[in-house]
């Protein structure tokens, strides 16, 4: 029984399956298999049931499981209290939205890779939502929240700069030369949207709701870079963070449309869950992360 078979068993049951087990720890789904079989091997029972896509643990699956997260724990404690140097090392997993990732933190993610190489740097993109499930499980140690607020008992959060949002458009779209953009002009109009659990789309649904807009589609794409692309086709509007757009604005690839709607106001947040101990490679990167973080702003 090895601990990185145990690990994979812990990362099945917290994330409900094998895919998104692999997916997560970056092993291939026939390694995360491979583990699962030889643990079922070595202690001759089944762990998990299997129907179709589905799977829960067996009886026997239960109790591994309570020995499992007693066993990591202890190797956790166990290496941190041999090893006595402050050197930061190990698996370190982050969460992003992209905004963030791709457009702020790329100077500051090479910077800590060159200061700690010893540190195995793991960043996830994803949504808020995505990161409360993910910090509360313990598979995930620290996260950049985009939210207007955070208010969550278990999570602590520093407070870390506003992230101002746009609506942009091709300089051909029939609305781009408004002095001013309100949200009934939004009616009958093609939105080109993130994901529909991004903070910033949810609140914007909230106030066509409330002004009882009703748009006329909404496509929803998951990456930034592709939702550029659209908007310069002229395909539609679409609402993004300032930073992920600045420079199609400034090179006229994009306009602005002054938004004159109640205000989108998101900031980001650093996250951790109140139980996680703060090792040396988390307390490197807050650290790193606050002295950078006027340039981070810019």
């Amino acid at each position: 029984m090895e601990i990185r078979q145990l690990k994979t068993f812990i990362n099945i049951v917290k994330l409900g399956n094998f895919s998104h087990a692999a997916q997560f720890s970056g092993y291939t789904q026939s390694t995360v298999t491979t583990h699962i079989q030889l643990l079922e091997k070595e202690l001759d029972t089944l762990l998990f049931e299997r129907f179709g896509q589905q799977i829960s643990l067996t009886e026997d699956g239960q109790h591994l499981y309570k020995y499992a997260e007693k066993i990591v724990k202890l190797e956790d404690e166990a290496k941190n209290a041999l090893n006595k140097s402050n050197i930061p090392h190990g698996p370190l997993i982050i969460g992003m939205p992209e905004s963030i990732c791709v457009f702020r933190m790329p100077s500051l993610l090479k910077e800590y890779n060159t200061l700690y190489p010893d540190v195995e740097l793991k960043i996830k993109f994803g949504t808020s939502n995505d990161f409360h499930i993910l910090l509360r499980k313990k598979v995930m140690d620290l996260a950049l929240f985009l939210e207007p607020s955070i208010n969550d008992s278990d999570l602590i959060n520093t407070a870390l700069w506003p992230e101002p949002l746009v609506f942009v458009t091709s300089p051909n779209h029939e609305l781009a030369t408004v002095n001013e953009l309100y949200p009934k002009m939004l009616a009958d109009q093609t939105l080109v949207l993130v994901e529909s659990d991004s903070s910033y789309r949810v609140i914007l649904e909230k106030i066509l709701q409330k002004e009882n807009v009703h748009l006329k589609t909404v496509l929803e794409i998951g990456q930034i870079e592709a939702i550029k692309q659209i908007i310069m086709q002229n395909l539609g509007i679409t609402l993004l963070p300032l930073v992920s757009v600045a420079k199609e604005l400034d090179a006229n690839k994009l306009v602005l449309l002054p938004w004159k709607g109640p205000d989108i106001k998101l900031s980001a947040f650093l996250v951790h869950h109140k139980d996680r101990w703060i090792n040396h490679s988390m307390k490197a990167f807050i650290k790193l992360l606050k002295e950078r973080l006027i340039n981070i702003q810019r």
